[in-house]
């Protein structure tokens, strides 16, 4: 089944859904798949690299505009398209029930949590929702979202975010230890890792303000925070104040993440629910890299975090990401037993491997798609 993907989010352009589209539809037969996308620094060296056909429009942004609904039809026409997936399903989306060609939507969260409370917008929203023949969402959190914002059932096939199981790996003793020198760790130290936009839906003012407070019975305690964001001066400043034992990383290079999480001994990002519920994390790719590098992982119970951490088992969900004293709990309890951190290590690796693995995603995934050209054919 041929079939083109419409999205302003793809590699070389750097986040968390930009690599969940791109492990995914690598993953592919690259000879059904097509990607129309925006043009982004260095894309040509990125898309000769590629083995799908990769469009890049002359728009930076794409828009719902008559301009872009031609160029979609010239390429279903050229390239024998069946069906098209637009991601997100506002404001490109839009353009759906136009187009003349069946197609479906891809949700994270965002992009329909926060069109599907706003007047106007989420009529719009509903419109093409239950015009679509498949809506793909990350999780339960999303599908309810879309549900709800629809005001009825939908065609959903539920494909969350994944992991390389293969990139992301435990690291040997030696393999930590070189890790860990090369930020000047030691062994002993106790390292929590936070890495993500620096934005205040994240939750790194709390992370850092609990660990300033924890140093006096935790003195090996070090935090890391790795990315870079318009939170980051704020950030400083609180580090400065509290005297935190923290360390800025700025932007890590590619190469260097998955040894940064595998020489932590916890990962956390303290995701909040803001703007009255318009904000919230959709997923949370962060815990899956973590979890296949057999590092547990403390969240926020924001969106579908609570999906990505399972409580108690590879990780802690708090409920009130916003309270340092819960955190400070939280983060003890998970670093004090012994044996409850040896099994959440060893679990989050499992999990990671046999239900986010990205290679029985993307197999479900190209599923949906079969089932949908035989419902069509059957019909």
């Amino acid at each position: 089944m041929n079939h083109l993907l419409v999205t302003n989010d793809y590699p070389p352009k750097v986040g968390g859904i930009q690599s969940y589209l791109w492990e995914i539809y690598r993953r592919l037969p690259q000879e059904e798949v097509t990607v129309l996308c925006t043009p982004y620094e260095n894309c040509e060296a990125f898309d000769a690299k590629q083995t799908h056909k990769i469009i890049r429009t002359k728009q930076r942004v794409l828009l719902p505009t008559p301009q872009l609904a031609k160029e979609i039809q010239s390429i279903i026409k050229r390239r024998n398209i069946d069906f098209v997936l637009f991601d997100p399903a506002v404001p490109v989306g839009i353009l759906g029930p136009k187009i003349g060609t069946p197609y479906g939507v891809i949700l994270h969260g965002a992009e329909v949590t926060i069109p599907g409370r706003i007047p106007g917008l989420k009529q719009i929203l509903r419109k093409v929702l239950r015009n679509s023949q498949l809506v793909v969402t990350a999780g339960q959190y999303s599908t309810e979202e879309a549900e709800r914002a629809a005001k009825t059932s939908l065609p959903v096939v539920i494909v969350p975010p994944g992991v390389d199981d293969k990139r992301f790996q435990p690291l040997t003793p030696q393999q930590r230890v070189y890790a860990r020198s090369k930020y000047n760790l030691n062994e002993a130290d106790e390292v929590i890792l936070t890495l993500s936009r620096l934005v205040p839906r994240k939750g790194m003012d709390v992370l850092i303000k609990a660990c300033a407070e924890l140093q006096t019975s935790r003195p090996r305690l070090k935090l890391l925070v790795a990315g870079t964001g318009r939170d980051q001066r704020r950030l400083e400043n609180i580090a400065r104040r509290k005297e935190a034992p923290v360390t800025f990383l700025g932007h890590v290079p590619d190469e260097d993440i998955p040894n940064l999480y595998g020489l932590a001994d916890l990962f956390s990002m303290l995701c909040r629910v803001r703007w009255g519920g318009l904000e919230q994390e959709g997923f949370g790719i962060v815990f899956l890299e973590a979890a296949a590098a057999g590092t547990p992982q403390l969240a926020g119970k924001s969106g579908g975090a609570g999906e990505a951490v399972l409580e108690g088992m590879t990780g802690k969900v708090v409920s009130s990401p916003k309270d340092v004293d819960s955190v400070k709990e939280a983060i003890c309890e998970i670093l004090d037993d012994g044996t409850r951190y040896q099994e959440m290590k060893k679990l989050s690796r499992q999990r990671a491997e046999t239900k986010f693995s990205y290679d029985h995603l993307a197999a479900a995934f190209h599923d949906s798609l079969l089932k949908l050209n035989g419902n069509s054919e059957g019909s």
